[in-house]
């Protein structure tokens, strides 16, 4: 094998790297979430006597991961491939073991170890240089002594069943028989033959004929189709009568529990007895002997009950000591489970190593947190104490070109955010994590379209039994719907506060306002004798949306007033500061070039036409006007300044000098865009033509060419104006009309969260409130109450079903959109690589195992 890491750069590894690693601990104060962990790539030298307790000690930190040093070698070739096909037989003896657990102790629950108990399942407790063969061989024996043992009282277990299924079926079958000749006796088989003469030609019926039978037990839905058939096959010539066991009896093949039928054929000749006995076959048909001598079915009805009484307590004594084995099995299985897993998970990570002949070691490359150096360098010593070996293992920190992976240190509260993020992509390393911000604007956002006092608590108090019981409910079986919302259950908790949060904004508790009395801005007694409520001179309702609203004529007018402009003011917002974290990316980066290039002309772009829309209604809504209809449109002014530049109309102004603003403003719009078309590419271009009259031979070379310095493109190739200019005018285009586009995609909130008011209004009035006019007098009061209770039912089904269910999961689904596309767009790439290190955590989560 070839070995790796000898032509590259290297830093002196041991307490040099143990101490810059600190240093870099101490220097990092951008928070564990804001951005990617540090990461370095480490080469390992490792002793093969201490290679096994090594990669062990390493998967119980969970710090490193492992590259693939042999790509190239197919997994039949490599070192250990051996150990890892014995480990795949033994995980398939487990899987056998398993499955016979599951079949017959259902109630029996796999024992999971402790932390402590965990720690010894490794094969590492003997001492020598063979132990791991030892204990994998002692295992493996051990594990084909069960599996003999367990197939071989299967197998009897199985022919025993058989056996007595078959006994059963011939019991029923010698009682059916006796009443069948007990009821010829009672009618003289002479007479009865009378019957059966058709079966007889004149010339046989003159002479004496004996009938012959055959008597079996088939299932009862057959038997229609198996009567016709035997009856066209012998062209009548037989006599067929049956009788159902009253009691389902098990197959002696399938062992299921069946409904059949005992049955009984008469016929003349041997040519007919092989046709039926073939048909019997066909239709699966058990067929027995059974004599036609009284005494003879009596003798043999009573050896049958013996048997079967033999059987049965054979059977009994066989299930006990298969279920005692398998008891036993239980409780060592999950030991032995993890066990194989560990071991087939170590041997794999060796197949990723290099061997090296001269020094006699193992060669492993791996990416880890820089913080992490001094553990990992602990975990080496400690392995190579435990195996005995005489060289120490040695770590390096090598120098490399490659794009580390993006690891974030989150908790339980943070994960389900950075999931949110890592279903759409992986954020680059060093990128800004778009986690941070969802934490808060994810659940705010959801809360804005699900706004209700009601059920914001629902989902709160859902969220809080689902944290009070996490330890519980995170050790039991959960079906994947209830585990996805378990998963996510601070999410759920976020989302439910926030909602509770808008509820109390918009003052609706299930479309139903609270009232705070006394402190409405309105005057009440005008509302109810002029039908037109005056406002009180200088009050205001304290807090939300005054309740005097609902119910009024214009309320559906006011509330999509308030609702339109809030949508539009926290899509400018959360838009603008996606374009700030683009420039804590191009600081991060060092990109002088996207900072002057793309964000300064693109922040200038969005607030000179939409932050001066904001800015619009956040000054109308500043000024009184006493005449409402003289009020300035905001829409009418947005267009105006831009379809007619240079006039601004009464009823389109809302300031002095609003003129020459607008022109500013215009100004500004139209030379970003060249701005961000032309600049970028002409300077990189420039760069280039430099670079190569300095250096007519390493022209490519240059930082702002190679994908450091561009965005995204050249990745170290030949500098191309063409390519560079062409995603320029795409990336231009996508963010002039995303601004335009995206800005009307937060009206979403203003559409989902009037959707949900006006259902909730809808199922209240008409299913629950409609019930209270029902039977109003003292004589229906009954019906009254029942009225009320079936329309209280059906409003809290369809609120649950409709509201709680389908509402929450579109504006869950909404905010999603807004956070993937919308905002993320601004800033993240997405493009990353996630930090999946070699960890014995994620290896035995229930999930994997």
């Amino acid at each position: 094998m070839e070995k790796s890491g000898h032509d590259r750069k290297r830093r002196p590894g041991g307490k040099k790297s143990i101490r810059a690693s600190s240093a870099a601990r101490k220097g990092h104060t951008m928070g564990e979430l804001f951005r990617s962990e540090p990461m370095q790539l480490v080469q390992l030298f490792v002793q093969i006597e201490a290679a096994h307790d090594t990669v062990d000690q390493l998967g119980q930190l969970g710090l490193v991961q492992f590259k693939d040093l042999n790509p190239e070698v197919s997994p039949f070739q490599r070192n250990f491939v051996n150990e890892v096909k014995r480990c795949d037989e033994m995980e398939r003896k487990l899987n056998f073991f398993g499955e016979q657990i599951e079949k017959e102790l259902k109630e029996i629950q796999i024992e999971r170890k402790s932390e402590e108990e965990l720690s010894l399942v490794t094969l590492s407790e003997v001492n020598g240089d063979n132990r791991i063969t030892n204990q994998m061989d002692e295992l493996e024996n051990q594990f084909d002594e069960i599996e003999r043992e367990l197939t071989q009282v299967n197998q009897n277990q199985e022919q025993l069943t058989r056996n007595y299924n078959e006994l059963v079926e011939l019991q029923n079958m010698l009682k059916k028989d006796s009443v069948f000749f007990s009821e010829n006796t009672n009618q003289n088989f002479d007479d009865r033959r009378e019957e059966v003469r058709g079966l007889l030609s004149e010339s046989e019926a003159s002479r004496s004929v004996k009938l012959g039978f055959l008597t079996g037990v088939i299932l009862r839905e057959r038997l229609p189709n198996f009567e016709r058939i035997l009856w066209r096959s012998t062209r009548g010539n037989l006599y067929l009568k049956h009788d159902p066991i009253s009691t389902r009896i098990k197959d002696p093949h399938t062992g299921e529990e069946v409904d059949k039928d005992v049955f009984i054929v008469f016929y003349q000749g041997e040519r007919i007895q092989t046709k039926i006995k073939k048909i019997c076959e066909t239709f699966g048909a058990n067929v027995y002997p059974c004599p036609s001598d009284p005494k003879e079915r009596k003798d043999l009805l009573h050896q049958i009950n013996q048997r079967l009484d033999d059987l049965k307590a054979v059977l009994s004594q066989t299930s006990k000591h298969r279920r005692s084995t398998l008891m036993d099995i239980g409780r060592r299985y999950g030991t032995w489970r993890e066990k194989v897993v560990k071991e087939k998970a170590i041997f794999d990570t060796m197949n990723k190593f290099n061997y090296d002949n001269g020094r006699k070691c193992l060669i492993a490359e791996g990416w880890c947190p820089k913080t992490s150096t001094e553990r990992i360098v602990n975990a080496m010593r400690n392995a190579t104490e435990t195996s005995g070996a005489l060289v120490p293992s040695i770590l390096s920190v090598i120098q490399s070109r490659e794009e580390p992976p993006t690891s974030f240190k989150t908790n339980k509260f943070t994960s389900g955010f950075q999931g949110i993020v890592d279903a759409y992509g992986i954020a680059r390393y060093g990128e800004v994590n778009p986690a941070v911000f969802d934490i808060i604007t994810f659940p705010f956002l959801f809360a804005v379209m699900f706004g209700d006092i009601g059920h914001g608590l629902i989902m709160l108090l859902l969220a809080v039994y689902f944290v009070i019981n996490e330890k519980s409910l995170g050790k039991t079986k959960l079906n994947e719907m209830i585990k996805t919302i378990f998963d996510g259950r601070y999410l759920l908790l976020m989302m439910g506060l926030f909602s509770l949060y808008t509820g109390l904004i918009y003052n609706e508790t299930f479309a139903v306002p609270i009232t705070l009395s006394g402190l409405q801005g309105f005057d009440q007694e005008s509302c109810h004798s002029q039908g037109v409520c005056q406002q009180k001179v200088n009050s205001v309702y304290p807090f939300g949306v005054d309740p005097t609203w609902f119910g009024a004529e214009n309320a559906l007018m006011f509330s999509n007033s308030l609702k339109m402009k809030m949508s539009i003011i926290f899509g400018v917002v959360q838009m603008s500061v996606g374009i700030v974290l683009s420039l804590f990316n191009a600081m991060h980066f060092r990109k002088p070039l996207d900072i002057w290039c793309e964000f300064v002309p693109q922040m200038i772009f969005l607030q000179a036409i939409f932050g001066w829309l904001v800015f619009l209604i956040l000054f109308k809504w500043c000024h009184y006007y006493e005449d409402p209809s003289q009020a300035p449109f905001i829409l009418n002014a947005l267009i105006k300044m831009f379809l007619s530049p240079g006039v601004v109309d009464d009823t389109n102004r809302f300031f002095d000098g609003q003129l020459g603003l607008q022109w500013f403003l215009i100004f500004l719009a139209f030379v970003s865009v060249p701005w961000m078309l032309v600049a970028k590419p002409m300077i990189l271009r420039q760069r280039h033509n430099e670079s190569l009259l300095a250096n007519p031979h390493h022209g490519d070379d240059e930082e702002e060419s190679n994908g450091h310095g561009g965005d995204d493109h050249g990745h170290g190739g030949e500098f191309d104006f063409g390519e560079i200019f062409i995603h320029q005018i795409i990336h231009t285009i996508e963010f002039v009309l995303g601004c335009v586009s995206n800005t009307a995609s937060y009206l979403r909130l203003w559409a989902l969260s009037l959707a949900h008011s006006q259902l909730s209004e809808v199922f209240w009035a008409r299913l629950f409130m409609l019930t209270f006019g029902i039977g109003n007098d003292t004589a229906n009061r009954g019906a009254s109450v029942v009225a009320i209770f079936i329309g209280w039912s059906i409003w809290a089904g369809v609120t649950m079903g409709v509201l709680m269910v389908m509402e929450s999961l579109s504006s869950f689904l909404h905010a999603l959109r807004l956070h993937w596309v919308e905002f993320q767009n601004k800033f993240f790439k997405g493009d990353g690589k996630a930090f999946t290190p070699f960890s014995y955590e994620k290896l035995l989560s229930p999930d994997e195992m």
